[in-house]
Formats: structure tokens, C-alpha cells, sequence
């Protein structure tokens, strides 16, 4: 992983407006700021904070329908928890799991 540019705090002041629609631009990398290129703070798009929000939001719940199955004595199967790990990284939605999971004992 390559190390984020730090600008220093009178960097960003001086710049602050180029950051700010730097950060806005599609893909665009966080700008960290701090005091002797040690970043203290970073800032981001709204949007990318929400996506963040959001995953941290999935790996929760996951984390804790697992410890709830896992409390009754179960262990999901392989593919349970290859399902569970799509759920938090965003690749299925909890909706389209649970009709996976419904449609398999169905037959």
C-alpha cells in the first residue's frame, strides 16, 4: 500500500478549495492533513464517508448474526459464510441472501 501525501495544516488552508474538489471527483483519494507529514486528519467526500458508514454498518451485522447462530451451538455451513462475507462486503444485499437461502430449502 503506498503511504498518502500529508499536507501540512498551511498547506491545506491555502489550498483548502483545490482539496475540497479534489475529494469530490469520481474514485478520488482522501487528502490527510497534519503537522510534520504525520497525517492527524483526513478528508473526504460525503459520499465516501456514507459508503464507509454503510460497510462498517453490513460487517456489524454480520458479525452479529453469526455470534447469534454460533450462540445456539450451530456453525453456519461454507457456504453460509461464504454468503455472510458477500452480505458485508456489499456484494449481496441481506434481501437477496435471505431468497438464496430460501429458495435452496424450498426444493
Amino acid at each position: 500500500m503506498q503511504l498518502p501525501e500529508v499536507l501540512s495544516f498551511r498547506e491545506f488552508r491555502a489550498g483548502l478549495a483545490a482539496a475540497l474538489r479534489r475529494v469530490q471527483e469520481p474514485g478520488a483519494q482522501p487528502v490527510f492533513v497534519g503537522a510534520h507529514r504525520r497525517a492527524e486528519a483526513v478528508v473526504l467526500s460525503v459520499e465516501r464517508y456514507e459508503q464507509l458508514v454503510a460497510a462498517a454498518g453490513r460487517r456489524e451485522a454480520v458479525g452479529e448474526a453469526l455470534a447469534s447462530v454460533r450462540a445456539e451451538g450451530l456453525e453456519p455451513s461454507a457456504e453460509g459464510l461464504a454468503r455472510l462475507a458477500a452480505v458485508a462486503e456489499g456484494r449481496l444485499s441481506p434481501a437477496e441472501a435471505r431468497e438464496q437461502v430460501l429458495t435452496r430449502y424450498r426444493r
